[in-house]
């Protein structure tokens, strides 16, 4: 039975403050590095395979197999990656702590609303806090994670925000 989790506001606490990706990460370029390239520029889009890196400020996408779509004015729209696994990471606007995402199939759309879908054995993760399921979609801008679980049950590790010694007295 498929198990679907939407987080309600207090569940979103998991990730204490988690916030948008940083603004300025889609003004910055993309650099991409791969094995092999097949680029076309007419219809803007590339299939990159070999230890694939794609990086555009704080955010960086790695996997054995991507596949980049870009705007007619080069913008970053879509990349579908394959690994073992493929990867994402970022950092949340006003955090110090990344946002980690793993699966073996990976899709991330740069268009608003900003989504990450994570496919066949996911894992999210920032500092401490965990969410693993089948699926997970990561709506970026939204601060919102929707978990599907599949054959098992969505798992979810969450650590409270630890209060210093003066404030717990």
């Amino acid at each position: 039975m498929n198990r679907f989790l939407s987080l309600t506001p207090a569940l979103l606490l998991l990730f204490a403050g988690t916030a948008a990706a940083l603004d300025s990460d889609q003004n910055q370029p993309i650099e991409l590095s791969a094995g092999q390239a097949d680029m076309s520029n007419v219809t803007g889009v590339g299939v990159y395979t070999e230890d694939v890196v794609l990086v555009q400020g704080t955010m960086r996408i790695t996997g054995d197999k991507m596949t980049v779509y870009t705007s007619p004015a080069g913008e970053l729209v879509k990349a579908v990656v394959e690994g073992k696994p493929a990867t994402y990471r970022q950092l949340p606007e006003g955090e110090q702590e990344y946002v980690h995402a793993e699966a073996p199939r990976m899709e991330y759309t740069a268009e608003p609303p900003r989504l990450i879908t994570l496919m066949d054995g996911a894992v999210l993760t920032q500092g401490k806090n965990r969410f693993q399921g089948e699926t997970i979609r990561y709506r970026v801008d939204e601060d919102q994670v929707l978990a599907q679980g599949g054959k098992d049950r969505v798992n979810i590790t969450f650590y409270p925000n630890q209060k210093s010694g003066a404030d717990s007295e």
